[in-house]
């Protein structure tokens, strides 16, 4: 204990000097502190900073609407005295030893980027990350628990059994499960992680599929993880409650917290966990919020490296904000790293807290339209109902660890699918849900997609029979617009705003499209965002609401609905302040493009080159329909028909 107490005066001493105004911070029982977080400075009231981990609130002054009144302080926060911080293990003790800090960086598992530096107290952690930063590592930042908003959606009771998987009343409705079930795949041989604060493993109609050594330590059995393990793996044919959508799967315990514990979490054993479900995110208020540096890091590696290297697959809560919301400001569900999953109902419509969003992939069934989703509860009164099971559960919580269930089953019908693949196939196997929905629009390559449903509803049977079949999509292609400074006012309260363009000069097919932006705005809500592609198709990346967050920093919005568009030619970005008062410049932003370099001779993507893409095309040529617009001018003539006898000619 003295060693200990020693050592964090040592670590005071040596910093004290080098902390900035923005990370004074006040010791005693309930300090304000002022730290560095992933997602920029912030003040907290903590219960004590002397001490190794507390509860916080984060206070919102900064936060203000239009009429000047700061949101109350936001509870759940924990603050911990650790720095996580961007660079390797050596360049770091290097600089800690430069500080004559009396502390050492160790990786952080499941984050090869990253390191932790245990600091002694949450106030020498504030301290010891501003002098990392102003030591020039741009990224190191106090270990960081976040409230983590469950997005589970509780409505009033119904008796529903399990309506998702099979539908009684309004077939279409349902995930379409049978076909893939009368063929034999129930996700044998598949782990699907629940990563959220646990679940009950012992319930009786889990702990068969349980896979222990797959599962983290630690966690509480809550109702929200056994209801979504329940959907994504309960067990089948044991005479009790309903099923899994895989349950043939096993499924495993992976617990979140912090930012690096999260992150580990998102790299733990991904040679077990093939699937990872995650049924949270940010609070559904319509703010942005970036995923942070070393969550994305531990998700990058796990997709590049899981699974003996196709890639762990990530389906996530696309959220629960409904109106007010939009799943492009939830730097994790719209990451292109990750299956989106967004929610209808029992009759085939949108759930009234689905958001919409331009980095939306699929939806699932859940609750919403009228009743909810049947699945385990924690046993006995301590759950969502007082028995072992719940009619009740939903929200996108719900449709994520559905999607994952059939995720499973596509995996043991294809073991060998990678990460993009998963996402080709669920979105070319889609239903068109709603289909007289106003908002479907067909995008430059023909897609069906629309802001509330992405490519529309996941189809099980759909999926599983490609996935059998699937050839493998070539390596991933990616180019960038590189950094372009722009350095404009944007004119307040003006529809006009500021447009600016950026030209990809790579010929290959898209899958997601970000975009790189940094803006200096008090009022971030003000600004309405689109993207524009060469094909002259739009994604509307953000809304005029209430956000009062300063500036975007680097935010990275990300649309999915140019898939299968070629990506050369040139891109615009337009930003309009739709609202009066408060003004700003955009700064500059970064086009970055993925995808993969296809073949236009293989019209119908069967594989090869022969007379039915020749007849096809053809067909397609004379309705001047948007896929013949192979040159992306937006136009159907007689240059893309050179570009389709060229690649015919030489077979590709």
């Amino acid at each position: 204990m003295r060693k200990k107490i020693e050592r964090r005066i040592s670590v005071s001493a040596c910093l004290a000097l080098s902390l900035s105004a923005g990370t004074v911070w006040s010791a005693g029982v309930g300090d304000t502190i002022v730290v560095h977080t992933s997602r920029g400075v912030a003040t907290f009231l903590v219960e004590n900073a002397n001490v190794g981990r507390a509860a916080a609130s984060r206070v919102n002054a900064d936060m203000a609407g239009k009429d000047g009144v700061a949101p109350p302080p936001t509870p759940g926060y924990e603050l911990t005295s650790k720095v996580v911080a961007r660079g390797t293990r050596q360049a770091m003790n290097a600089a800690l030893g430069r500080l004559r800090a009396p502390v050492i960086a160790v990786p952080v598992e499941g984050a090869p980027s990253y390191v932790n530096i245990e600091a002694g107290t949450i106030a020498e952690a504030a301290a010891l990350a501003a002098s990392l930063r102003g030591a020039g590592f741009k990224d190191a930042v106090v270990d960081v628990r976040r409230p983590m908003p469950l997005r589970s959606i509780p409505t009033d009771p119904g008796l529903a059994q399990q309506w998702h998987l099979i539908n009684g009343v309004t077939p279409v409705a349902d995930v379409n499960i049978e076909g893939a079930w009368n063929l034999g795949y129930t996700g044998q041989g598949v782990t699907i992680g629940i990563l959220e604060g646990g679940f009950e493993t012992g319930h009786e109609d889990l702990s068969a599929n349980y896979h222990a050594a797959a599962s983290q330590s630690g966690g509480s059995a809550t109702s929200h993880g056994t209801a979504c393990a329940g959907v994504a793996g309960a067990v089948g044919n044991n005479n009790k409650g309903g099923v899994g959508a895989a349950f043939g799967a096993k499924v495993s315990q992976l617990i979140f917290g912090s930012e690096s514990q999260t992150a580990t979490a998102f790299g733990y054993k991904n040679n077990l966990n093939f699937i990872k479900s995650n049924s949270w995110g940010p609070a559904d208020g319509g703010f942005i919020a970036s995923i942070s540096g070393v969550e994305l890091d531990a998700i990058r590696a796990s997709v590049e490296s899981g699974r003996g290297g196709r890639g762990t697959i990530f389906t996530w809560a696309a959220g629960n904000g409904g109106s007010i919301d939009r799943v492009d400001y939830d730097g994790y569900a719209s990451s292109r790293y990750v299956v989106s999953v967004g929610a209808i109902g029992d009759e085939d419509y949108q759930a009234y807290y689905n958001e919409l969003g331009s980095a939306h992939l699929v939806v699932a069934p859940s609750n919403g339209n009228n009743l909810g989703i049947y699945t385990t509860d924690v046993t006995g009164a301590g759950g969502y109902s007082t028995g072992n099971y719940t009619p009740d559960f939903g929200g996108t919580s719900s449709a994520c660890p559905l999607g994952a269930g059939v995720v499973a089953l596509m995996l043991e019908a294809n073991p060998n699918l990678g990460w993009r693949d998963v996402q080709h196939i669920l979105i070319e196997s889609a239903r068109k849900c709603e289909p007289f929905n106003s908002q479907w629009v067909q995008n430059g390559a023909g897609y069906w997609v629309n802001y509330k449903y992405g490519f529309g509803a996941i189809d099980a049977s759909a999926a599983v029979g490609l996935a059998r079949t699937w050839d493998n999509v070539k390596a991933e292609s990616a180019e960038t617009s590189g950094l372009r400074e722009v350095d404009a006012a944007i004119p307040d309260n003006n529809s006009t705003g500021v447009t600016k363009s950026a030209t990809i000069a790579a010929d290959f097919s898209i899958e997601t499209v970000e975009v790189v932006l940094n803006v200096t705005h008090p009022f971030v809500g003000d600004l309405q965002i689109t993207l524009t592609g060469p094909s002259g198709k739009s994604s509307v990346l953000a809304t005029k609401r209430n956000d009062p967050t300063d500036n975007y920093s680097g935010f990275v919005f990300t649309s999915r609905r140019h898939f299968g568009e070629n990506a050369k030619g040139t891109w615009t970005l337009a930003i309009a302040d739709r609202a009066a008062q408060d003004t700003g410049v955009w700064v500059d932003w970064q086009l970055n493009v993925y995808g993969t370099r296809g073949c236009f001779a293989d019209f119908n993507g069967d594989g090869f080159v022969n007379g039915n893409d020749y007849d096809e095309f053809a067909d397609a040529f004379d309705l001047a329909l948007p896929e013949a617009d192979l040159n992306n001018d937006g136009f159907v003539n007689g240059n893309d028909y050179d570009e389709f006898a060229s690649a015919f000619d030489v077979g590709c």
